[in-house]
């Protein structure tokens, strides 16, 4: 298992720490079940939700915006 920081403000934080309480689920679950649908793990949710984290992941530009420099 590999750890990741994420950069959000502490608003975002506690908005998603809210809905993941509300769903009786951890933070890093829901950000592990993103990036399983995302990178099409073995582990992901399914087709649509593959096809939902790929959409996504487009719309928000990132998939060009830093295409040229180093992300850390």
């Amino acid at each position: 298992m590999k750890r990741i920081s994420v950069d959000i403000n502490e608003e975002e934080y506690e908005r998603l720490k809210e809905i993941a309480d509300e769903h009786n689920v951890k933070v890093s679950l829901i950000l592990g079940y993103y990036v399983r649908d995302l990178v099409c793990s073995a582990r992901s949710n399914g087709s649509d939700e593959r096809q939902y984290a790929q959409d996504y992941f487009q719309r928000t530009n990132l998939s060009w915006m830093f295409k040229d420099e180093e992300v850390i």
